[in-house]
C-alpha cells in the first residue's frame, strides 16, 4: 500500500495543485513534532499523553490520505484509551516506520 493516496489528496483539495502543495507544506512542517510528542508519550509510558497525541497526529494524517499512518496512530490511541501499554513501544515502531516511508513519499521534489 502506497504511504499515501494521491487522488484522494487532489479530490480533497478540489483538484488544486497550490492547495496540494500547501497542504503538504504544512504537513511536512508539523508531522514531525507531532511524531516527537507521541514519542515522548510512549517514553513516558504516559497513556493519556500517547492517547492526545496520536490522535492529534492521526488528524494531520488523514488529511493526506495517509492510512497505513492513520490505522498505526489509531492503535496506538486505541490501545492508550484501553489503558493497555504493553505495546506501546512496537506500536512506535510500527508508526514511526510507516511515518519514515510516508515523509520520503511527500518529499519536494518526489
Amino acid at each position: 500500500m502506497d504511504p499515501f493516496d494521491w487522488t484522494w489528496l487532489m479530490d480533497n483539495c478540489a483538484h488544486d495543485e497550490a492547495l496540494v502543495r500547501e497542504v503538504l507544506s504544512v504537513f511536512r512542517r508539523e508531522a514531525p513534532p507531532l511524531l516527537a510528542e507521541v514519542r515522548g508519550a510512549v517514553k513516558a509510558h504516559d497513556a493519556p499523553g500517547i492517547k492526545r497525541s496520536a490522535h492529534r497526529l492521526k488528524g494531520a494524517l488523514v488529511t493526506i490520505g495517509a492510512r497505513p499512518s492513520v490505522a498505526a496512530a489509531v492503535l496506538l490511541e486505541t490501545s492508550a484509551r484501553d489503558g493497555d501499554l504493553s505495546d506501546a513501544d512496537l506500536g512506535l515502531a510500527h508508526l514511526e516506520f510507516e511515518m519514515h516511508l510516508l515523509l520520503r513519499a511527500v518529499a519536494p521534489g518526489t
